[in-house]
C-alpha cells in the first residue's frame, strides 16, 4: 500500500477509512484499459482518472462533478452491486423512488446527484437503515452539537476510526461514548435529515444498487419509508404555512 493510498479521505457516503493491509475498506483499482479510481465497501466509487495519483487526489478533493468521464459514485465500471434502478427527479420525483425500493423490499444503497451534491441512503428489506453524504451532517458532528460527546471524544474517536476501519457509531459504543438508545437517535436524525433535504430536489439523478450493507445492529433500527415520507411531508407542510 503506497502512502497515497494510506492517506486517502474517509468515504463521503458511508464514513469509511482506509484501514491497513487488511480488512481495507477503501480500494485503488485499475480498469482493462489502464485507468484508475477509488472504490469503497458501500458500494461509492470516485472519479475515473489515468493514474493513481490522480485518481486518489480527485477522491481526496471531493472531484465527483467534473465531465471528463470521471462518475463520482454512480460509476457502474467500479461501484459494487448491480444498478436495477436510475432516473431523474424531473421523471421520478424522491417520494416516488422511495415507495419503488420500499415496495421491492430492496436492500442496497441509493444514491442522489444534483449538481455537485450527492446523498446516499442504506436500504435493508425496503427499510431505511443509513444515510450519509451531507458535510455538517455526520453522526460525531450530530453528536457535538446535541451535547452527547464532547470535542475531545470526538477527536479520541476519529483517531480510532482511522486506525481501525471501523464505523464511527461503532467506535462511539465501543468506547462508552454514548449509549445504543442515544446511537440510535443520532442515526434517526441524521436520516430524516438528510430524507427531508432530499424531498426538497426537484431535479437531479437517481441510481439505486442492489449491494448487501453491512452496519453494526447495535446501532441500527430498520426506518419505514413509508412513514419517514409522511413525516417530511408533513414537515414541509409546516414552513409552508409558517
Amino acid at each position: 500500500m503506497s502512502k497515497q493510498e494510506r492517506d486517502l479521505r474517509s468515504c463521503p457516503f458511508c464514513d469509511a477509512e482506509m484501514d491497513g493491509d487488511e480488512g481495507v475498506q477503501l480500494r485503488l483499482v485499475s480498469t482493462s484499459n489502464g485507468c484508475f479510481a477509488v472504490t469503497c465497501c458501500c458500494g461509492a466509487a470516485g472519479p475515473i482518472r489515468d493514474s493513481e495519483e490522480k485518481a486518489i487526489e480527485a477522491w481526496n478533493r471531493r472531484d465527483f462533478s467534473k465531465g471528463d468521464g470521471a462518475q463520482y459514485s454512480f460509476s457502474s465500471s467500479f461501484t459494487l452491486g448491480q444498478v436495477v434502478l436510475r432516473g431523474d427527479l424531473q421523471s421520478f420525483d424522491f417520494s416516488m423512488v422511495l415507495q419503488i425500493v420500499s415496495k421491492g423490499e430492496k436492500t442496497g444503497v441509493l444514491y442522489f446527484r444534483q449538481g455537485e451534491e450527492v446523498r446516499a441512503l442504506h436500504l435493508r428489506d425496503g427499510n431505511i437503515i443509513a444515510a450519509g453524504g451531507r458535510e455538517g451532517l455526520r453522526l460525531g458532528q450530530i453528536g457535538c452539537g446535541k451535547g452527547l460527546i464532547s470535542q475531545k471524544q470526538l477527536q479520541e474517536v476519529l483517531v480510532e476510526a482511522k486506525k481501525t476501519g471501523k464505523r464511527m457509531g461503532e467506535i462511539l459504543l465501543d468506547l462508552a461514548h454514548v449509549k445504543e438508545d442515544d446511537l440510535k437517535e443520532l442515526i434517526r436524525y441524521q436520516i430524516r435529515e438528510i430524507v427531508f433535504e432530499l424531498s426538497s430536489w426537484e431535479e437531479g439523478y437517481f441510481e439505486f444498487r442492489d449491494y448487501p450493507v453491512e452496519f453494526d445492529k447495535r446501532g441500527i433500527e430498520d426506518i419505514n419509508i413509508i412513514r419517514i415520507i409522511l413525516e417530511q411531508a408533513a414537515k414541509r407542510d409546516e414552513r409552508v404555512a409558517a
